[in-house]
């Protein structure tokens, strides 16, 4: 004989009911959950729950149906890290996050004589899915804050709160942290002659150099226009000066593919400096001033050149 009073309510619900006892016995299993998993009550009672469903722990449930009964309060049950408490298969076409349907799970005290608690699942599917796609979303501007449109690389804003961060990592270590200054020689002659769109292409050509050239932990940045900066984490001025060397020798003798099979090709300037707390007064920015002023100084001294201050 079923357990449950009112047979009508129990099965017209748009979400599941499962009464359970203590030791995880389903003693109800409601008409949507039949549907939805294809189990019918009849098959299923005096059943565990866990052996029938392998996935779900044990432990955990048993412990929250205890502390229900006990309690004699109604509890959310979390279900993570699956989301899920009943495996339960969802259309693939409307949904492009989930194999399985979402769910909120509450256990409530139904009989206490008997020990018995009732598990009602709803689904959350729709919810979680809004909640991915404006989680995506709020990333995706996030990001959008961070990057250079044109480059994908860091920006000057990003840039300036992220170097504060590694300079305050680099002194609790006590790790070299150095500057690349760079840009693009005679790069108004390049947009002067060939036109913009060729100039970005060029700033294009740099930026993925740059971007494989350098450690995971390393930033590089777009500052603006031909200017780009780099921040390297655990290296020092020597090391620093080698990997400028080897993006100017790279730069040199690589090219940009023009129309009619023409090519372009254009060199860097570089400068370098190394943070020093005292001669910085702790302010990376006059590490940064340093090192620009190292790159006026390969400027004057005729281009393509990295120099170390």
């Amino acid at each position: 004989m079923n357990i449950i009073d009112n047979n009508v309510i129990f099965n017209s619900v748009d979400n599941g009911i499962i009464i359970l006892d203590e030791n995880l016995n389903i003693q109800a299993w409601n008409r949507w959950l039949e549907v939805l998993t294809h189990l019918k009550e009849e098959n299923i009672v005096n059943q565990n729950i866990c052996e029938l469903f392998s996935y779900i722990n044990e432990k955990k449930l048993k412990r929250k149906i205890k502390s229900v009964l006990v309690t004699k309060t109604p509890s959310f049950y979390n279900v993570n890290p699956n989301k899920y408490l009943i495996q339960i298969p969802i259309d693939s076409i409307t949904n492009t996050s989930y194999t399985f349907m979402q769910q909120n799970v509450t256990i409530v005290p139904y009989d206490e004589e008997k020990k018995l608690v009732c598990v009602f699942i709803y689904d959350t599917t729709i919810l979680s899915e809004a909640n991915s796609k404006l989680e995506k979303l709020n990333n995706d501007l996030l990001e959008m804050s961070h990057k250079d449109p044109l480059t994908h690389l860091f920006n000057r804003r990003y840039f300036s709160t992220q170097s504060k961060k590694v300079q305050a990592f680099s002194k609790r270590n006590n790790l070299d942290l150095s500057l690349i200054v760079l840009d693009i020689d005679k790069f108004k002659a390049i947009n002067d002659t060939y036109g913009h769109l060729i100039g970005d292409e060029v700033i294009i050509h740099l930026s993925k150099i740059l971007a494989k050239s350098v450690r995971e932990s390393d930033i590089v940045s777009r500052f603006g226009g031909e200017e780009f900066v780099v921040l390297l984490q655990d290296c020092n001025a020597e090391n620093t000066y080698i990997v400028a060397e080897k993006l100017r020798e790279e730069i040199e003798h690589s090219f940009v593919e023009l129309p009619d099979e023409k090519i372009l090709k254009y060199t860097i300037s570089l400068g370098i400096a190394q943070f020093d707390e005292k001669l910085d007064d702790d302010n990376l920015e006059h590490t940064f001033a340093r090192a620009d002023t190292a790159l006026y100084e390969a400027k004057l001294n005729g281009r393509n050149q990295a120099i170390l201050v």
